[in-house]
């Protein structure tokens, strides 16, 4: 099997077999296995016989989200989108749109950082031949980003940040001053000259700022010209200083705002009319925008790169209280303007579906427009929660859920951004949950650290079949790799008590066959878990024992001897092992195995002797088991015999006494 290139196009794949046909099957969330496929005739029962040398390509998706600006952008936009849900689970009105209002421009600013750093790149890079390549993703990448942030910002205009009474051409402006800043940038350059008037985009400039309201830049431009004491300069000056800005919480109101307009901008005429800028054109047009002329307005197309900014130029100066309901009419105006529909791109049915307010529609068309599950998904977020505090549309849960579960499955397919993808996965409803879980025991176990990660998000879910698989096979891994200590601890961790008396029967049949415990100190630490198994509980208390043991403290640790050989807790294959070991205490200069006990192993002797010819667990390890016990068996018993009679004659002697 081989890989393909991560571009996600079959055509990449440099196999001339796949150009007489091709079957492919799915191999993980974002990749599938491509192999070739020869056609055969339909009164053929038998397939052609694929060349020896054919091979299977594995073909993985790309996706923008996988360059390194984008990587950035991903994740700081989950902590934005947890905060979001994290707030609107119980709301309160007053703070809900604010709250939508400051989510949305942190995405937008993350939009809006991602693309300066592409921009900055793309400046600083070489355009050589080995560099050609890389530089046009880049630039396509920042287009895109262009577009998110320019679609965003007027969702959020049209669908959150709406203003009282429904007026939105004050933020339309400010919009078109945003992401259309060609006429400031030529404003700059002319300004930068010795002799501003004389610059080539000097008047242009002017025109282009009017258009875009930003009249105090205007005003600049002019008094920095030779003529700017003139009465036709002076006139134009007072007119622009005086033009009417409705502000939404400025304390005056629509209709005193309109007589306000009409005044102005008849004013405007009759010094048009009375010839005060007949001396220079520039002036005159100038004055003709202001009035609101369309002729003049729609002469100047070459200023305004798209319809909606000819759109909004011209309500600045002909309808400034245009209300929502009304927008879409002046696009569909400004669209004829510039030729029809003809000239209609994707992007603009996106924006024309906006100014519908149809947020279903919007949605559809960014899916068609950006083909970025990042940008709907985040988008559709912020539309349901706006929505559904004004209304009570069914479609709005299913398709946010719907986007972001598109969304994650993206993210949970990347060997680093899967974590990113979970966590948008918990606020998907039962489906994130579901898919959550099988994401979660579907990704690779590449080392102990991730495992640890993954059963810490399981456990955080209460996926508990999802916490012991991934322990039972973090653990059978370690058992192969003879790795008994960290096998018993995933055990442990997996709560599975079959495996755990697995992995105990190990360390012990090791233990036989090379006289020391495998990871002592984890045995000393088991706790409560010791519980899980009667094999692990023998486990944990044996090595208790031998601690007992070598603090030299005898009379307990030969108590808890015989009673792991009286309660059968003890392995049938260890029993020689706790006998061998119960040698040295029988042999002790004062007793400390009393009679009774001495008789438990007497016992425990005598049922070893009759299970010789029983087949164990292990019958290798048995087998050296028993060569050790059988040099021992003679003295074992005579120390038994010797340690019973002291037993008696001292536990006599106390009675006595």
């Amino acid at each position: 099997m081989e890989d393909s290139k991560r571009s996600g196009r079959i055509w990449d794949v440099p196999d001339p077999l796949l150009v007489g046909g091709m079957h492919g099957v799915l191999g993980g969330l974002n990749s599938f296995m491509l192999f070739p496929h020869k056609a055969v005739p339909r009164n053929e029962e038998t397939h052609a016989k694929l060349p020896d040398d054919a091979k299977m390509y594995q073909v993985d998706s790309s996706s923008w989200l996988w360059g390194n600006h984008a990587r950035k952008l991903v994740n700081e936009s989950v902590g934005t989108f947890i905060a979001l849900q994290t707030a609107f689970v119980e709301p309160e009105p007053d703070s809900c749109i604010p709250i939508l209002v400051k989510k949305s421009r942190e995405y937008r600013s993350m939009i809006q950082a991602c693309n300066s750093e592409i921009t900055a790149d793309l400046q600083s890079m070489e355009t050589d031949n080995g560099q050609k390549g890389e530089e046009e993703e880049l630039a396509e990448c920042a287009q895109l980003l262009s577009k998110m942030e320019l679609i965003l910002s007027l969702i959020e205009i049209l669908f959150i940040d709406k203003k009282p009474g429904g007026l939105v051409l004050g933020q339309l402006v400010a919009w078109i001053v945003h992401h259309f800043p060609k006429c400031s940038d030529k404003g700059d350059e002319a300004m930068a000259s010795d002799h501003p008037h004389q610059h080539p985009s000097y008047w242009d400039a002017i025109y282009g700022l009017v258009l875009q309201g930003q009249m105090e830049s205007v005003r600049n431009m002019l008094a920095h010209h030779p003529d700017a004491s003139t009465d036709p300069f002076l006139s134009m000056d007072e007119l622009l200083r005086k033009m009417p800005v409705y502000q939404a919480y400025s304390g005056v109101s629509e209709a005193e705002f309109t007589v306000r307009w009409q005044h102005w901008q008849s004013e405007c005429e009759r010094r048009l009319q009375d010839g005060h800028f007949t001396t220079c054109h520039q002036l005159k047009a100038t004055c003709q925008i202001l009035c609101g002329d369309q002729s003049t307005i729609n002469g100047l197309i070459d200023l305004m790169d798209t319809w909606y900014h000819l759109m909004v130029s011209t309500l600045l100066f002909t309808n400034p209280t245009i209300k929502l309901f009304r927008l879409h009419s002046a696009a569909q105006d400004a669209i004829n303007v510039l030729g029809g529909e003809q000239g209609i791109t994707p992007l603009d049915h996106v924006l024309l579906a906006a100014m519908e307010a149809d947020a279903h529609e919007v949605i559809k068309e960014c899916q068609l427009v950006l083909d970025n599950s990042w940008f709907t998904a985040h988008v559709m977020d912020l539309l349901y929660h706006t929505l559904a505090l004004k209304t009570e549309q069914k479609f709005l849960p299913e398709l946010r859920e719907s986007l972001l579960l598109d969304y994650a499955s993206v993210l949970v397919g990347h060997p680093s951004l899967w974590q990113v993808g979970i966590l948008y996965l918990d606020h998907c409803g039962p489906s994130g949950l579901a898919m959550s879980q099988a994401v979660l025991q579907r990704i690779p176990l590449t080392d102990d650290s991730r495992a640890s990660k993954i059963i810490q998000m399981a456990g955080d879910r209460d996926f508990e079949s999802v916490v012991v698989s991934i322990c039972r096979v973090m653990g059978r891994r370690a058992l192969s790799q003879d790795r008994l200590g960290a096998a018993i601890w995933w055990g442990v961790r997996s709560r599975d008590s079959a495996f755990t008396s697995h992995l105990a029967h190990q360390i012990l049949h090791k233990y036989i066959a090379e006289g020391r415990f495998e990871s002592s100190p984890l045995l000393d630490h088991l706790g409560p878990a010791m519980l899980l198994s009667d094999t692990l509980t023998f486990l944990g208390k044996y090595r208790e024992f031998h601690t007992m043991y070598q603090d030299g403290n005898f009379h307990d640790a030969a108590s808890l001897l015989v009673s792991l050989i009286s309660s059968k807790l003890a392995p049938e294959y260890f029993w020689p092992v706790l006998l061998l070991d119960a040698l040295p205490l029988l042999k002790s200069e004062d007793p400390v195995i009393s009679a009774e006990q001495t008789y438990e192993l007497m016992y425990c002797l005598h049922n070893l002797s009759n299970l010789s010819s029983k087949t164990l667990d292990n019958p290798m390890e048995t087998e050296a088991a028993k060569a050790a016990f059988s040099h021992k068996e003679k003295e074992i018993r005579l120390a038994l015999s010797n340690n019973l009679a002291r037993a008696i004659i001292h536990e006599g002697t106390l009675i006595e006494d």
